[in-house]
């Protein structure tokens, strides 16, 4: 493996930890969610309470003090890239539906013939919508149905969630504070006062270098699956973006990450070693293309079986997937319960466990 500049050389097992100190995972760190969901930029959210932990291990504190942005508005939820739920800083999402939505309506064109679903029925649930919740106000998912319902817009057959995707791609409605245990609809321009600019070029470039520093080592294609950004729009601002990241080789690809993950790694890499525990669809893994730096082609069914989009959650040790976990089922039992892709964890693993499951941020 080689270097640009006066990046020092790694080998490619050393990918993945020097992932976990771009993603502010080794070493551990002590800083606001709003600073972290601002960091990664977006942070995979279609299951909301993995996403939650995945917030609150990053930034040193509970579920509970995650929610507590949410519910402040500094933190949003919707879809911004790859038809999938995110969380996202509020000022960042209307510039990325900008890039993304277009696409992923047009994507959702086939499936809204066959439910049914005409320009005519999204617009009368955006006016029955917007009735309902102007001056502040929100509702559930269960709640945004029923009232949908009530005014003969069916729901039924996933209609009722293509229609919620679709008024939040518009920028109409977005998920924000979290009431019990879900979250709700509130309207776009009610709940998120400012936004930055929309500009086609300048907000590629941007999201690009974000997405290196927070995301390096990784390769153009990595950044393209992730953010669902065409080459066509990349290749202008590609070389100003590059001039701000350092180059590693390995095996010929090229990965770019920034050159300040590059100075940590001398007095983070023995850190990088320690064991974590990973939440269900964290970005360590979903935010590449190629996961193999983290995850072995081979154990990939274990984590998302029969290819099913469910990721599991995992343990990683040394930078690697060598488990998943889940929370345990048993009073009497330990609090969290590992299947390990070997015969066994190593040592550290299985000494750390235990400690990790302790502390880890459940809701």
């Amino acid at each position: 493996m080689t270097s640009t500049g006066s990046a020092k050389p790694v080998v490619r097992r050393q990918l993945s930890r020097l992932r976990l100190v771009a993603q502010r995972l080794a070493p551990a760190s002590q800083t606001p969610p709003t600073e972290v969901v601002r960091w990664l930029t977006c942070l995979q959210a279609q299951d909301f309470r993995s996403a939650r932990s995945a917030v609150a291990l990053r930034a040193g504190c509970t579920v509970a003090e995650v929610d507590v942005a949410i519910n402040a508005g500094r933190i949003v939820r919707s879809w911004p890239m790859r038809g999938t739920l995110h969380l996202v800083e509020p000022a960042d999402l209307r510039w990325m539906l900008a890039l993304n939505a277009e696409p992923t309506q047009r994507a959702a064109r086939r499936r809204h013939e066959q439910l049914g679903i005409a320009p005519r029925d999204v617009d009368r649930a955006r006016s029955v919508t917007t009735a309902a919740l102007q001056g502040g106000r929100g509702l559930d998912r269960a709640g945004l149905f029923a009232l949908w319902e009530q005014h003969g817009i069916a729901t039924g057959a996933q209609r009722g969630a293509h229609l919620v995707q679709t008024l939040c791609l518009q920028t109409h409605l977005v998920l924000g504070p979290v009431v019990g245990r879900q979250q709700r609809f509130v309207l776009f321009d009610d709940w998120i006062e400012t936004s930055r600019p929309v500009d086609r070029t300048a907000n590629v470039a941007d999201w690009a270098l974000r997405y290196f520093r927070s995301h390096g080592p990784a390769t153009i294609a990595d950044f393209r699956w992730w953010s669902g950004v065409l080459q066509r729009d990349l290749a202008p601002v590609w070389d100003t973006v590059r001039a701000e990241l350092d180059e590693l080789v390995v095996d010929g690809t090229s990965y770019f990450l920034a050159p300040e993950t590059l100075a940590a790694w001398e007095d983070s890499r023995d850190v990088t070693l320690r064991s974590v525990l990973m939440p269900a669809f964290d970005e360590l893994l979903l935010g590449y293309a190629d996961r193999t730096p983290t995850l072995d082609r081979g154990h990939a069914d274990l984590v998302v079986p029969g290819g099913n989009g469910m990721f599991k959650a995992t343990v990683v040790d040394g930078g690697h997937a060598v488990a998943t976990w889940r929370r345990g089922t048993r009073k009497d039992g330990p609090l969290v319960e590992v299947s390990p892709f070997a015969a066994r964890l190593s040592r550290r693993a299985e000494r750390a466990v235990p400690r990790l499951a302790a502390r880890y941020p459940f809701d």
